[in-house]
């Protein structure tokens, strides 16, 4: 006796395979075409390394001329990667532009017709933009410390090697911020549908909000939400003195909150708007 629904579930898997391999394609066809897409990161690498390179070198001209209480709050990893609270900006706003440009040029009504599917539309695009962010971050971030941490010990400052503790926990939490920084503005950006109020709306989540929280009394309601802003809990992943903020753990598991909150508010946009 032939089982036909069975038999028709299997050919399902493989079609849907090639479906999500072509979305993936195709959307990498279209972000490697974008001239901008491919200097943006380049230039923000280079001027990002450049700037935590600049930072050290300057902290560490000063180590000779520090006092025995400045010298007890001197932090290697804190002061090669100051440079990150600007350049999380950076990855938020390649993220809201792989989903913006489409919508500036028209293109995206193509792309639906093309793929009807809006939710592996929305899936290639997250996991395009998790790839690139995940690489770009990772060559930003050991860049920096390599350089930065080589710059402190030839001038005989207090130094840090990958092996000490807490040191690689410090660099993958930093690279786990900004590919979630990406993920936050590619989702962002399919909410609101324009780059100007994408990149808008990442400086003021990322940049102005924090530093306006950080004015108002620490009450209770100030501690059960600022801590929980993207660029508090970011910090916990990089800074070695980040104050009245959640454990490592739960800024990790928080940040996962916003990617996959923002991720189900684009899905839902995304499927009951017109393009």
């Amino acid at each position: 006796m032939s089982h036909p629904i069975a038999a028709s579930a299997g050919p399902a898997s493989p079609a849907a395979y090639r479906r999500a391999g072509a979305a993936l394609a195709t959307e990498w066809i279209k972000l490697r075409s974008l001239r901008s897409m491919l200097l943006t990161p380049l230039l923000g690498a280079v001027a990002f390394i450049g700037l935590a390179d600049g930072t050290v070198r300057n902290n560490a001209a000063g180590w000779a001329h520090l006092d025995a209480a400045q010298r007890a709050q001197f932090d290697p990893v804190d002061i090669n990667f100051n440079f990150v609270t600007l350049g999380i900006l950076l990855f938020g706003v390649l993220g809201a532009l792989v989903a913006t440009n489409e919508y500036g040029s028209g293109l995206i009504r193509t792309t639906l017709a093309a793929t009807p599917q809006r939710g592996l539309v929305l899936a290639a695009k997250a996991v395009l933009a998790a790839l690139v962010a995940l690489a770009l971050a990772i060559v930003i971030i050991f860049t920096a410390f390599f350089t930065g941490q080589g710059i402190l010990s030839s001038a005989h400052a207090p130094h840090v090697s990958l092996g000490d503790p807490g040191v690689l926990g410090h660099l993958l939490g930093t690279v786990y911020y900004m590919t979630a920084a990406g993920l936050i503005g590619l989702f962002t950006g399919v909410l609101v549908r324009s780059a100007a109020a994408a990149i808008t709306a990442m400086f003021g989540l990322l940049l102005v909000l924090p530093v306006l929280a950080d004015r108002i009394p620490q009450d209770a309601v100030w501690r059960h939400t600022v801590p929980y802003l993207p660029s508090n809990l970011g910090d916990e992943m990089w800074h070695s003195h980040a104050r009245s903020l959640p454990s490592p753990g739960i800024a990790v598991l928080g940040l996962a909150a916003w990617v996959l909150v923002l991720a189900a508010a684009a899905a839902f946009s995304l499927r009951g708007r017109d393009a």
